[in-house]
């Protein structure tokens, strides 16, 4: 054998080794991580000081349905409670994703913490999610080195506030499910912004003392018939306002004089309920009072709903109706409207 032969068969015999060892050693390449079909998400964002004024829980649930989206994921998200926290839930396997407030401090057992996203929330994963943790470490990375990062992080943590401030581009981070469920409706994308925001101030998690939940704050029973099904989900609870608005819009088009009036018995409707408007209605008929215009029925009509008189004769089927608020709310509504088209044109 010659020297060069030599030489070739000592590195065959010394790569065919080093081989072996780093097999032994476990240093074989890892096959790709494969993320479930389905994730299960909690929201458990109530620890932290002050969630009212930035939409975090907004921002958050579009954070996840980007993750699973990049993985061809679906995706449950839920909101825990105020005195709740389900992180026996994360390790005894039932959740897959806890999102928590980032603390500097943040010590928990039997679970892995994500990098801070945005030094706002950390994502919590169980202890021997190794791989899907570096999975997605490695998808915020990404996220914060991508071009949608600061408009979308802008939109909901910086210019939430459409009242702050003077002209603006956008109104909420919700402008293009509200134009497009607006144009089903035959309305300025405007008006919708402006019941939403008298509603939730675009707070996902809104939810009144009453039950009604989400965006355009539907009450449970309300929201099931609408086919909602995730209170949270930001178009979910669009598309079922707007469809409820547009019930009302038609059930009170020949009642208002022109479309100004008519948006004005819907949004009444909306807040007060099909059946006192209803009764207003009936009561407006046996006064004689011109109900094309909704104030005739402010003037008119209101003061007479708890009156023992106007109750006896029947036409009052809800009960009395003191109205204030509804007044207030119809109102608002229109003022929030022409202040939206005036800094967002």
């Amino acid at each position: 054998m010659t020297r060069k032969e030599s030489i070739a068969l000592a590195v065959t015999v010394l790569l065919i080794a080093c081989t072996g060892i780093a097999a032994l050693l476990g240093k074989s390449p890892e096959a790709p991580y494969e993320r479930p079909a389905h994730i299960r998400c909690v929201l458990e964002l109530a620890p932290l000081a002050d969630t009212s004024k930035a939409l975090v829980t907004g921002y958050q649930y579009e954070l996840l349905q980007r993750y699973a989206a990049g993985g061809g994921q679906t995706l449950d998200i839920r909101l825990t409670g105020r005195n709740r926290s389900y992180l026996d839930s994360l390790r005894a396997g039932a959740v897959d994703i806890v999102v928590v407030p980032f603390e500097d401090s943040l010590a928990v057992d039997s679970v892995l913490v994500s990098t801070p996203v945005d030094s706002l929330c950390l994502w919590m994963m169980r202890h021997d999610e190794h791989a899907g943790m570096r999975d997605l470490n490695d998808w915020i990375d990404a996220w914060h080195r991508s071009e949608d990062y600061a408009p979308v992080r802008a939109a909901y943590l910086k210019d939430y506030n459409p009242m702050r401030g003077g002209r603006r581009t956008q109104l909420s981070p919700y402008d293009s499910l509200i134009r497009a469920h607006a144009d089903t409706l035959g309305w300025d994308w405007h008006l919708l912004a402006a019941v939403i925001w008298q509603e939730s101030r675009f707070h996902i998690e809104a939810r009144s003392p009453r039950g009604a939940a989400g965006l355009m704050q539907m009450m449970p029973g309300t929201a099931e018939r609408y086919g909602v099904s995730d209170p949270l989900d930001p178009e979910m609870n669009i598309a079922a306002g707007a469809e409820l608005l547009g019930n009302l819009i038609r059930r009170y088009y020949k009642v208002g004089d022109n479309m100004t009036e008519r948006y004005k018995y819907a949004l009444a409707a909306y807040n007060a309920g099909v059946g006192r408007i209803d009764d207003c209605l009936r009561v407006a008929q046996l006064l004689g009072t011109d109900t094309g215009y909704w104030q005739n029925v402010v003037n008119q009509v209101l003061p007479r709903m708890q009156d023992e008189t106007t109750l006896a004769t029947g036409a009052v089927k809800v009960g009395p109706f003191r109205g204030e608020e509804t007044v207030f709310y119809v109102d608002n509504v229109i003022a929030i409207y022409e202040r939206f088209c005036r800094i967002c044109p």
